[in-house]
């Protein structure tokens, strides 16, 4: 059984042996020579021309030439000794002034190892025929996150080894295991290769989010949308941010000066939103819980010692988030809230590929148990062919705000 950071250290993978020697090889080019002390002016001029290949070097020394000298490399452009063909005349003058005479082309052999491919090349030289290479992978600070197919089972460390191996950056590879089944929908992960912490900190909004991957959620694809509800806030708003995370709506909305109330029922959620608070120095304008979404709206709107009143409520739980538009209804307190505007609604949720954006409305005014009117639904990603993923913001309208007969549920 595989252990997850949400019980416990994530067991260490096998060890894997690569064998380099293999894709030892060279590539065989054109070269120039050139005096060494000639050799930044020539290769300005051959700019264009130059060898540009990762991880190799357009100058060489030349060991076979008659005096101290280098060798510039040339690219697949020029393929035989006539540079004429293919460098402008004007250039080859430059270097012929520069070499003293005539340009005295020869053949160069690149020396290639391991180093030099990339992972896919890698992995497509080592896995079988048969098997698909994985094409890509997710970041979330110092750790990749693959979900790899059932073909890739019985070389997920080999795959895990090599990715970790050719991106610097990275110091811990994981891959999901199974379907999503924990409360607060965390995936369960293994650990591939590399470090088994899978505590990280992720740059977003010019701020840093400290987060323990295996036991919060984190999708670095919600960056763009992060940040472009919290640019719809105005400065000395109040927004509740019922399902906050770690805090990617709080935070960045109260750098901007706008007083938060953020809750999450994840425990390590309102953990780290706490410390993401203090640690991008807006802890004073974060009030942060621990609470079932449910609750935390129901329990801000009976405040009676504070009378809480907010411009903007934020769920960000696209599978069941919309669900918790019952507890509006006939929640908000008339006295309080009868001098100033109601707050707009802005709800994440799913949207199947049959769905219209009056379908979205339609299932978030059902659960809301009154009519919304004005709405907006905006799409946000694409979760799967059949799937998207969008955002649902409408202003509550009195009748819905000031119901006597509530349907909320606690």
């Amino acid at each position: 059984m595989v252990a997850t950071a949400l019980n416990g250290p994530l067991s260490p993978p096998p060890a894997v042996h690569v064998d380099r020697e293999q894709f030892k090889t060279s590539l065989r080019v054109r070269a120039i020579r050139v005096p060494t002390r000639e050799t930044d002016a020539v290769l300005k001029a051959l700019r264009g021309f130059a060898l540009d290949l990762p991880r190799v070097k357009a100058v060489t020394r030349d060991a076979e030439g008659e005096r101290d000298g280098n060798l510039i490399l040339l690219n697949d452009k020029v393929v035989d000794d006539d540079l004429r063909a293919v460098v402008p005349e004007e250039r080859l003058s430059v270097v012929r002034e520069r070499v003293g005479g005539e340009i005295e082309v020869t053949e160069y052999d690149v020396p290639l190892t391991y180093e030099y491919f990339n992972a896919a090349q890698v992995l497509r030289k080592l896995l079988p025929s048969a098997v698909e290479v994985p094409s890509s992978f997710e970041t979330v600070g110092h750790i990749a996150h693959m979900n790899l197919r059932d073909e890739h089972e019985s070389h997920k460390y080999l795959i895990g080894k090599v990715i970790l191996e050719k991106n610097e950056r990275l110091r811990t590879v994981v891959n999901k295991v199974g379907s999503i089944e924990s409360e607060f929908r965390v995936p369960e992960w293994e650990l591939l290769a590399g470090e088994p912490s899978l505590v990280t900190e992720v740059k977003q909004h010019g701020m840093t989010f400290k987060l323990d991957f295996g036991s919060v959620y984190w999708n670095s694809r919600l960056e763009t949308e992060h940040k472009r509800l919290v640019d719809s806030f105005k400065a000395n708003e109040v927004i509740c941010d019922a399902t906050s995370g770690v805090g990617p709506f709080s935070v960045p909305a109260a750098q901007k000066g706008i007083r938060c109330y953020a809750s999450d029922l994840n425990p390590d959620c309102a953990k780290y939103l706490k410390i993401n608070a203090k640690e991008n120095r807006v802890k004073n304008l974060v009030k942060c819980y621990n609470m079932d979404a449910r609750a935390f709206i129901k329990a801000l709107l009976a405040a009676p010692e504070n009378r809480a009143t907010f411009d903007h409520l934020v769920t960000n739980l696209p599978a069941s988030g919309i669900e918790f538009l019952d507890c509006l209804r006939g929640s908000f307190d008339r006295k309080v809230w009868e001098h100033r505007e109601l707050p707009m609604i802005h709800c994440y949720t799913f949207k199947g590929a049959d769905e219209t954006d009056a379908d979205v409305i339609k299932r978030g005014a059902g659960h809301l148990g009154a009519e919304i009117v004005d709405a907006a639904v905006s799409e946000v990603r694409d979760v799967s062919p059949n799937k998207l993923m969008v955002l649902l913001s409408f202003r509550i309208s009195a009748e819905a705000a000031f119901c006597t007969k509530r349907q909320c549920t606690t």
